[in-house]
């Protein structure tokens, strides 16, 4: 059982050492043709730090000036010219504020480089906001609750936030003043790719009216005084939008989650297993995702070699109860039930990207065909923990947490199931 789970949990982050940053940020830039200019940096989300550091190694002395929008210190060399502001993540907060309009400075600011990149990842649209008025921090914290409540997926929230803001969806390209522009995006929006990561920030979303309201509705806030905030703030960015974009703009993807799922598959296949692949964008409700992977498992039940299924994506978490948990360790909860009783040992892993499942210093968890039974001897009941999204704590308490530290990426979640040989 110990060489299962040390394969389960190798297999899970195998991706980390396979992915080099430098090597695809170097054939972005290239395939770009802008190697050789002078360039402007602006970096913001979860693995902004890590995109900027990177750039700069290619670039060099080419790179001008760096704003570097964060949720935590710098890890650049203090001699560095370097700007750092901290936003608040997963809810915007004044640090965000700030960062949207330094964003809005930094860009409008006179500049000799030839190019402005932006290097966006996942997560930037909580650390750097820029709601239009009427819209307030308060208003962009409850419209993430609703989409929590709601059930509904990232994208319908990141139209939501793009629709009532001053800088995203595009709105920011109005403030570019040179003469090129390129994004280099890490994906981590399986649902709509790299259209909707951090808000669809440098692409043209002008939602009609009709456009927001039916997203209103979606999460359950149709004819609220949160609604009517969102609306009037759609109508006055309108005149932002009206605005020409001066800059010769281009959007491009410089990671994805199809890079970890082959990561992912080629590590299983060496270490021996059959692959099952479900896929590089699961997405939908953790139950029914759960429910594919016991579809897949008991079809393959009666081979006999050692097997893998595995898959990449981000489910929907609808957050029930007082409890604490994450995606992943809830998906991993759940994925006990499958496994409980199982006549052959059995591991399923749950492991975000980020280094980070909502809570601090916590990438994810991990079950087997014994968790169930454990969990019952000391009281832990699985439909109280799956009623209270209170995975946290169960996984905790039988010592079934995958630790966690910021990778440099992020590119959604991995899960998977390996079943030892009969």
């Amino acid at each position: 059982m110990t060489k299962l789970l040390d394969d389960a949990l190798a297999i899970s982050d195998a991706w980390l050492e396979k992915l080099n940053l430098h090597e695809l940020m170097e054939r972005q830039l290239r395939e770009s043709k802008v190697l050789e200019c002078d360039v402007d940096v602006v970096a913001v989300g979860k693995a902004a730090r890590e995109m900027a550091s990177a750039l700069r190694d290619v670039l060099g002395e080419r790179v001008q000036r760096q704003l570097v929008i964060v949720d935590a210190g710098p890890a650049f060399s203090v001699d560095t010219d370097v700007e750092f502001v901290i936003g608040d993540h997963p809810l915007p907060g004044l640090g965000s504020l700030m960062a949207g309009e330094r964003l809005v400075e930094f860009l409008e600011s006179p500049s000799d480089a030839e190019c402005t990149i932006f290097l966006v990842s996942g997560g930037a649209s909580s650390l750097c906001a820029l709601p239009q008025p009427p819209v307030e921090l308060g208003d962009l914290h409850e419209l993430f609750e609703a989409v929590l409540e709601s059930g509904a997926n990232i994208t319908t929230l990141n139209q939501l936030r793009a629709a009532c803001s001053s800088i995203a969806g595009g709105a920011i390209l109005r403030s570019v003043r040179t003469p090129r522009s390129l994004s280099l995006i890490m994906v981590d929006n399986v649902v709509s790719g790299e259209r909707w990561v951090a808000s669809g920030l440098t692409y043209d979303f002008d939602a009609t009216r009709d456009d927001v309201e039916s997203l209103l509705e979606r999460v359950g806030r149709a004819s609220t005084t949160l609604s009517s905030k969102i609306l009037e703030a759609r109508e006055r960015r309108g005149e932002v939008m009206s605005e020409p974009i001066t800059t010769n703009h281009v959007n491009r993807v410089i990671a994805d989650p199809s890079l970890v799922l082959s990561a992912t598959t080629d590590e299983a296949l060496r270490r021996g297993y059959r692959v099952i692949d479900v896929g590089g964008s699961l997405h939908g409700d953790v139950q029914d995702v759960v429910d594919l992977m016991k579809e897949r498992l008991a079809s393959q039940s009666t081979r006999p070699e050692p097997l893998c299924v595995v898959g990449v994506g981000e489910v929907t978490l609808r957050i029930q109860g007082s409890g604490i948990g994450g995606r992943c360790q809830d998906f991993a909860w759940r994925m006990a039930e499958v496994l409980d009783g199982n006549i052959r040992n059995a591991i399923a892993v749950a492991r975000a990207t980020d280094g980070r499942d909502f809570v601090m210093g916590i990438a994810g968890g991990w079950v087997d065909e014994t968790t169930l039974r454990r969990a019952r001897a000391r009281g832990v009941e699985w439909s109280s923990v799956v009623e209270n999204s209170d995975s946290y704590a169960a996984l905790a308490d039988l010592g079934q947490l995958i630790a966690g530290g910021r990778t440099g990426w992020n590119l959604c979640d991995v899960y998977l199931c390996v079943v030892d040989g009969a």
